[in-house]
């Protein structure tokens, strides 16, 4: 599906079943879609480290989005993936 180049991709937890080698090629390849061929990627995934490929992170729960962060222009993919736990833990807070 990848090959046709659409403009939309859909990912449902695309790191699933792979091992972390093949899932970090994959991210890192699904990032060059969006960067440097525009392809929108639209991804769901519980994974924190999968997450910190976006440029933009949805938390949505009991199908409302209730809460969104936006990776920085020059943010490091550590910086970002450390941002998406602390909202992350934040947000689980709340559930108590």
């Amino acid at each position: 599906a990848l090959v046709t180049q659409p403009q939309v991709i859909f990912a449902d937890e695309p790191t699933g079943a792979l091992d972390s080698r093949t899932g970090t090629a994959l991210l890192q390849y699904l990032q060059h879609c969006s960067r440097v061929q525009g392809q929108t990627i639209i991804m769901v995934t519980h994974s924190l480290r999968a997450s910190s490929y976006a440029k933009r992170i949805l938390f949505i729960k009991d199908g409302i989005v209730y809460h969104e962060i936006y990776r920085g222009e020059n943010e490091r993919q550590e910086e970002f993936m450390e941002r998406i736990n602390q909202a992350q833990f934040m947000l689980n807070r709340g559930d108590k």
